[in-house]
């Protein structure tokens, strides 16, 4: 009976905290996962110096990608046990963070649920995305700009609906 209450209680919360857990509340180089689970320990084992701070009033938890690139760090957190579909980050894999010491983001309730602990936090693996050809790339992809294939295939469409319309 107590797995179902905090089964359903850990829906709730992933469903009232929508899309903005995915909007990881720093410009720097950062990855993130839900809240919940043992992701607080995943994040702590991956995180080297870097604190884990939670955000938008527990939705997702996140840290910077100090000391080591984005794909170093996505890496650890599939090696300590992160599902591939849970893992997220707000910028390329070779990026690594600059503003280590930057205060939290106040607007997104953020505070510091573990903090950071030296050396604790590399991978030791050397794969990469050709390693695991199945797998998700860890990285959030852009949506705001429209893509040339999506013009291209906008174009298509109207000029069949215009010859079919007019005979041509």
């Amino acid at each position: 009976m107590s797995a179902t209450s905090s089964l359903s209680a850990a829906a709730a919360t992933t469903t009232s905290c929508g899309a903005t857990t995915y909007n990881i509340p720093t410009k720097d180089a950062a990855c993130a996962l839900p809240a919940g689970g043992n992701h607080t320990a995943v994040l702590s084992a991956c995180c080297g110096d870097t604190d884990v701070v939670s955000y938008y009033d527990g939705c997702g938890l996140y840290c910077l990608a100090a000391g080591q690139t984005v794909a170093d760090l996505t890496q650890c957190l599939f090696a300590h046990g992160a599902a591939y579909a849970d893992v997220f980050c707000n910028t390329q894999g070779n990026a690594t963070a600059t503003a280590t010491g930057a205060a939290l983001p106040t607007s997104a309730g953020a505070s510091v649920v573990a903090t950071g602990t030296s050396g604790s936090a590399t991978s030791s693996s050397t794969s990469d995305a050709t390693d695991s050809p199945g797998a998700a790339a860890g990285l959030r992809p852009e949506l705001g700009s429209v893509s040339t294939l999506g013009l291209t295939i906008g174009a298509l469409l109207f000029s069949a609906t215009a010859f079919g319309a007019f005979q041509l």
